[in-house]
This record gives C-alpha cells, sequence and structure tokens, in this order.
C-alpha cells in the first residue's frame, strides 16, 4: 500500500487525537476504505505498476498519490467511526471528555477533507503529465481525451464552489465532449482536436497556446450558449495564415469545408459568358 502505517498516515491527516491504551489506531480503522481509494488511484490516475512499486513515482507524486489515498479514505469512514453495532442496534461511542460534533462541523469537515482531495488530485495530474509516455497509458488516454482536466486554470468560473471540484470536473467534462465535438467536426478537425487534447502532456508542445483558445471558446458555451461560431471562424482563419504549423488540420477534410473550389469559366457550360 501507499500508506503502510499509523505515523505515514497521520501525517496526512491533521487535527487527530492520539490513541489511548488499548484503542485500535487511525490506521486500523481507515485501512478497508484505503484499500478502495487506491483501486481508484491506480484506475483513474496512475495504474497497477506504479502503485505496486510507489517509492518509484516521483516524490511530488507520491506525497500528492498519499494526501489523495488518506484523505478520501479519512472522508469515507468518517460517517462509521463513532458508530459501533450492539445487541440492541447501533450506538455511538460515549467520551465524557470530548464534546461531540454538530452536523455542521461534520458536513465542514466532510467538504475540506474533499478539498484536500481535489488539490491532490490536481497536483498528480500535473505530475503525471510529466512522465514521458504517460498519455499512452489507459488513464493518460483518457485525461487526454478532453481539452479540461481537474485544473483551477481550466475549470475557472464553471465549478460550483460549494461542490467538490471532482465531481464538477466530472461534470463540466461530460457537456464538453458534445461541444467538442461539434467544434472539430466543424472548424478544428477532428485530427487537430486530438492533438490540442493532448498537449499539456507533451513537454514544450507548439498546441498549447492553440489549445488554451479552443478551451476558452467551449467554456463560455458550457453554461447553455450555443457554440461562439464566429470566434471558431476566426481560429480556423488563424490556423489558415499559418500553413507551416498544424498540418493535422491542413490535411484534414474539414479543411476542405473552407476551401471553395475556384469557378471557371468553360466554353462548354451552358452558363458560359464573356
Amino acid at each position: 500500500m501507499i500508506i503502510s502505517n499509523d505515523f505515514e498516515l497521520r501525517r496526512f491527516i491533521p487535527n487527530v487525537m492520539s490513541t489511548v491504551e488499548g484503542e485500535g489506531s487511525l490506521y486500523e480503522k481507515i485501512e478497508p476504505y484505503m484499500g478502495l481509494v487506491e483501486a481508484s488511484l491506480s484506475d483513474i490516475f496512475i495504474g497497477p505498476e506504479m502503485l505496486a512499486n510507489p517509492r518509484s513515482m516521483p516524490e511530488a507524486l507520491r506525497n500528492a498519490a498519499s494526501v489523495y489515498v488518506a484523505n478520501e479514505a479519512f472522508r469515507m469512514a468518517v460517517p462509521s467511526l463513532d458508530l459501533v453495532l450492539t445487541p440492541n442496534g447501533f450506538g455511538i461511542v460515549n467520551n465524557q471528555n470530548v464534546v461531540p460534533a454538530s452536523k455542521e462541523r461534520i458536513e465542514r469537515l466532510m467538504f475540506s477533507l474533499a478539498q484536500m482531495r481535489d488539490k491532490a488530485v490536481s497536483t498528480m495530474v500535473i505530475a503525471l503529465a510529466d512522465i514521458d509516455g504517460y498519455a499512452e497509458t489507459p488513464q493518460g488516454e483518457w485525461f487526454s481525451s478532453s481539452l479540461f482536466l481537474p485544473l483551477a486554470g481550466h475549470l475557472s468560473g464553471l465549478v460550483d464552489p460549494e461542490k467538490p471540484m471532482w465531481d464538477e470536473y466530472l461534470r463540466i467534462r461530460n457537456i464538453a465532449e458534445p461541444l467538442e465535438n461539434e467544434a472539430a467536426d466543424e472548424f478544428i478537425s477532428p485530427e487537430l482536436m486530438t492533438r490540442l487534447r493532448a498537449a499539456p502532456f507533451e513537454k514544450g508542445s507548439g498546441y498549447a497556446r492553440l489549445a488554451g483558445r479552443v478551451r476558452r471558446v467551449i467554456a463560455r458555451a458550457i453554461p447553455g450558449a450555443p457554440l461562439d461560431k464566429r470566434a471558431l471562424t476566426d481560429l480556423v482563419n488563424f490556423i489558415r495564415e499559418n500553413p507551416d504549423k498544424y498540418p493535422e488540420w491542413h490535411a484534414s477534410r474539414t479543411a476542405g469545408l473552407f476551401d471553395p473550389p475556384v469557378f471557371g469559366n468553360d466554353k462548354k457550360s451552358s452558363g458560359y459568358w464573356f
């Protein structure tokens, strides 16, 4: 496991009281949840090979992954941490030295843990983008199939600050997908759109700036507005003015939509004129 003992776990979860003699450690209490969270960490972000050898990860990635696992596992465990099953049903652990937390405080704690998890997600994505070949992994292919990543710069003005960022990211990504495809089919071309989506995972990519411009056009349509086709046409004109760049577009069928055939005044045509 990426976190292997109680000491490591407590590094990533602040304000947790020390256990007393005879009490199970925090690690023992949430270890089952950590297994579930590590499965999602592997499936969504890093893959099973990296998870199997966490010491091989870059330090920034390993720390972020640990924060992700610790806070998400603790968040999942919180509702049951003070509950015990008795012969008469569930009861609440009673300690006269500690005042029970209010519902509002628990909700704030849960949201705070989700925020810590989501900050770790952003850090992980940035670190993973620097790993050669990550975009070719199943996890990298999923992230590079959208113009939007779970980063503050990509989601600014689109997320509800009262909701967890990761949940909002998934919502925005689902809304953006058909908009991106429409822009690709009618303006940008599917071939160039694929390159733009992968730009964050290519070091020094010459496509990053154009990807940002297209993303901003898509972002303006996410609240429900139609795509700004004037802005997309301006982007196409920019691409056409740079014939040595963006070969994916110039070789695409979409480019033909903006290159109408030249009229020829054929003498054999019924519409021939002098």
